[in-house]
């Protein structure tokens, strides 16, 4: 018996100032799945994103999370099932990064052991005593993630969103991202949607790839019939050879 979807999108469109931004766009994700985006520049990837992690209002449409449409969650209910990892503004004051981590569940008293093993499993669990706002750009994705794992911690079919979690990264840190991906979304039986740039992010771990091109559905589906040479140069517009 097949899982149901722990998201489920149908007929989702954005307008904003009279601008299509997503366009009718329908899928589903279900428990254990990931699932890269794909497109150039404003074709839509952090539009929809947002819009799944209940951000901002979609114009209309459905989006489902364990079978409740998206209105119904209250802040921290949605917080218990739903993570975003999306660019966020420099740090404007001195905070330690076992206290930025610990912001993943801001009502609660700090679980000290969850934040060491959220760290740990980012292997950044060296720097929790310092000033997040000294991290490079990389570090501190890293530590970002690891917010999204303690906010979360173990609960299965959660909603796990990022818009570019590999950029930053150098070539040694964006295979561990993928396989720390890969591998929370087997374990933890997650639903993770990520954005890429990069046709190879989503062939090395993604189940189903989704093809934007100016806020619509070029393709979806398996990442090696999606992401061919002629759909990739339609999408981007531009001649693309891409090696397997």
């Amino acid at each position: 018996m097949s899982q149901p979807a722990v998201l489920n999108v149908q007929a989702l469109s954005v307008v904003r100032n009279q601008s299509h931004l997503i366009d009718s766009l329908s899928f589903s994700l279900r428990a254990g799945e990931v699932l890269a985006l794909l497109g150039a520049n404003g074709a839509g990837k952090s539009t929809l994103l947002g819009a799944l992690a209940n951000e901002f209002e979609a114009t209309s449409g459905v989006i489902e999370v364990n079978g409740q449409p998206l209105g119904v969650y209250v802040a921290e209910s949605l917080a218990e099932v739903r993570a975003l990892n999306a660019v966020e503004p420099p740090l404007a004051f001195s905070l330690s990064v076992f206290d930025f981590v610990s912001l993943g569940r801001p009502f609660l008293e700090p679980d000290c052991e969850g934040v060491l093993r959220a760290l740990d499993e980012c292997h950044a669990a060296q720097w929790m005593n310092r000033d997040a706002a000294s991290l490079s750009s990389g570090e501190l994705l890293r530590v970002q993630i690891a917010r999204s794992l303690y906010q979360l911690g173990d609960a299965p079919n959660s909603l796990w969103l990022l818009d570019e979690p590999l950029a930053h990264l150098d070539l040694a840190q964006r295979d561990f991202v993928l396989r720390l991906l890969r591998q929370v979304a087997t374990a933890r039986r997650w639903a993770i949607v990520f954005s890429t740039h990069e046709p190879q992010d989503a062939i090395a771990i993604a189940d189903q790839v989704l093809l934007l091109r100016r806020g619509t559905a070029m393709a979806f589906g398996d990442p090696r019939s999606v992401l061919t040479n002629e759909q990739l140069s339609e999408c981007y517009e531009t001649q693309v050879e891409r090696m397997l």
